[in-house]
């Protein structure tokens, strides 16, 4: 075990051990698949508002839920969009000197790439890890979660195209990478998918990976049924387009690259020699991988 690995199973352990009163899926294992909710799922924006925090309500088959978009750059509607999506637990919108948000870490708050700059929030994600945790101890709130973000990146899409964009992106990181996917699974339209630590055989991430420290006996003790209701490889695969720029980490140890990589076949994964925590802070090369992912755009 390298290095890379090591801080990834220390990380996961540690958490496990300080969140072990909170775990996921300790409540209700059950959910309908995910691909039904997320194609059942709608959210209803009538223009992308610029102004600050901007809250939508999401209906779902498996309840209400609420999201936020931020627009924290605008070149006009003749700009190219890229909607980015954070990971698990992170509060997107926290730009203060101490914060330590993906968004923040790679676009900065004094401007990003000649791009339209749209930030998500993911339901849940508006206060602290620990309350975001305790969200999580039902399935379908997990899977919910992921359905409105992924109806969020569609909805923005719609109205920005409407406005005549010319060009749209959808990136994100971990979490933010599995609603990428699945918005390319069920939704497609956008121009370039840049799924950043992510696959499509999300039910492994909870029973096979390291990050099972995290989840409730119930659904360890029924693993067949996590992967039925998270697994959407089949339909990804299904989509057929050349629009999807991956990036994953040959020594994560969440995102399992060997695991993972089998989504993307056919297609030109990019590889870090780097785990989930130090590939997470890798800035420079994510940042990297976005600007040449929206260069593809332009082309």
């Amino acid at each position: 075990m390298n290095r890379h690995e090591l801080i990834d199973v220390g990380t996961i352990s540690m958490s496990g051990l300080l969140l072990r009163n909170s775990r996921f899926f300790s409540r209700s294992v059950s959910s309908a698949p995910i691909g039904d909710v997320v194609s059942g799922t709608a959210i209803d924006i009538e223009t992308v508002r610029t102004g600050g925090v901007q809250e939508v309500a999401a209906s779902t088959p498996v309840g209400e839920f609420r999201a936020a978009y931020l627009v924290t750059q605008w070149r006009g509607p003749d700009a190219p969009t890229l909607l980015y999506h954070h990971g698990s637990g992170e509060q997107p919108f926290d730009f203060g000197r101490f914060s330590s948000n993906s968004f923040r870490r790679l676009f900065g708050t004094d401007g990003g790439p000649d791009v339209n700059l749209i930030a998500l929030r993911a339901p849940f994600h508006d206060g602290s890890n620990r309350e975001y945790i305790r969200a999580m101890d039902t399935l379908e709130n997990f899977v919910g979660m992921l359905a409105t973000s992924a109806s969020l990146i569609e909805a923005l899409t719609a109205q920005v195209r409407d406005a005549g964009c010319p060009a749209t992106l959808a990136a994100g990181i971990s979490l933010g990478g599995w609603v990428v996917n699945l918005h390319r699974a069920y939704y497609g339209g956008v121009d370039r998918y840049v799924p950043i630590f992510a696959g499509a055989q999300l039910g492994e991430l909870f029973v096979s990976s390291i990050y099972r420290k995290l989840v409730a006996e119930p659904a360890l003790a029924n693993p067949e049924v996590v992967r039925t209701v998270l697994d959407f490889e089949d339909d990804f695969a299904a989509v057929g387009s050349a629009d999807c720029d991956p990036l994953l980490a040959r020594f994560d140890r969440l995102i399992e690259f060997e695991r993972q990589r089998t989504a993307y076949e056919g297609v030109d994964v990019a590889t870090l020699e780097k785990g989930h925590i130090t590939g997470s802070l890798a800035t420079d090369a994510l940042r990297s991988h976005i600007q040449q992912s929206i260069a593809n755009t332009r082309e």
